[in-house]
């Protein structure tokens, strides 16, 4: 096993039973299984309010086929939140001032699913003073990476890589600090998991994040080496094969199983 510390990240937090996904109650969850980062995603309201929220989720988290972008904040903050076994229950989704103003001594945040709304949201992040906390990650989009380096924001970036193109590509920002690089990668022999490309990235003193969570049984993030094949029994086969690709942070679903893992 690699000596090497690999910290976990918490897809969305840890939730189930009555802890929703995307909350301070999850993320704390996570934490006492021994996340050492968070997953944030961010939706913003039609009147500009940012939520901890991932679009796309209203009918699994409110019970209706609705799109809170499109509502005000007034009517967002009134909505009933269903948990797991669909009860409805009091907990209310969280706007990101409530969630960075719980965890920023706690954790590492990263936050996801913000670019499209840079044009507020980067303004919005420099009136928070210490962004220290947090990372902020996206796709290699030209005119999103030129907002950020226009922000001149004192925050590591981590972009989303799926060709050593976009890698190159995300480098040519001289006010955009990389901290990581997240791979996403479908097949084994991919080009940006050869060893010749990882050492370059951590020579560049740049951690590497790589997803163990599965979304679904169509697309893979890390070509099966993911949290399903881990707690069907094949540890070293997923998690394990994450660890000797190079990855310094593992984003999973399951954080205590990874957390012992690491631990053998």
């Amino acid at each position: 096993m690699n000596e090497k510390t690999i910290l976990i990240a918490a897809h969305r937090g840890t939730s189930g039973g009555n802890v929703l996904q995307n909350t301070t109650l999850a993320y704390q969850n996570a934490l006492l299984h021994q996340a050492q980062i968070v997953e944030v995603d961010i939706t913003m309201s039609k009147d500009g309010v940012f939520y901890a929220f991932h679009d796309g989720q209203e009918s699994h988290v409110f019970g209706e086929d609705i799109d809170i972008r499109t509502m005000n904040s007034s009517e967002i903050d009134q909505l009933v939140m269903i948990n797991a076994v669909n009860n409805p229950i009091n907990q209310k989704i969280e706007r990101f001032d409530t969630v960075f103003t719980n965890m920023k001594d706690k954790c590492i945040m990263n936050i996801d699913r913000s670019w499209a709304y840079w044009e507020t949201f980067l303004p919005y992040l420099k009136e928070k003073g210490d962004l220290s906390s947090l990372i902020l990650k996206s796709p290699v989009i030209s005119d999103r990476l030129e907002l950020l380096n226009a922000a001149e924001l004192t925050i590591n970036y981590m972009p989303i890589i799926r060709t050593c193109e976009d890698y190159y590509a995300a480098q040519q920002y001289p006010n955009i600090t990389i901290g990581a690089v997240e791979l996403i990668f479908t097949t084994t022999d991919a080009d940006i998991i050869s060893p010749a490309f990882i050492e370059q990235i951590h020579q560049a003193d740049q951690k590497i994040w790589i997803n163990a969570l599965r979304l679904n049984d169509r697309y893979h993030l890390a070509a099966g080496y993911d949290d399903n094949r881990a707690i069907s029994g094949d540890f070293a086969g997923s998690w394990g094969k994450l660890i000797e690709i190079g990855a310094d942070i593992i984003q999973t679903d399951w954080p205590l199983l990874l957390h012992r893992y690491l631990q053998q």
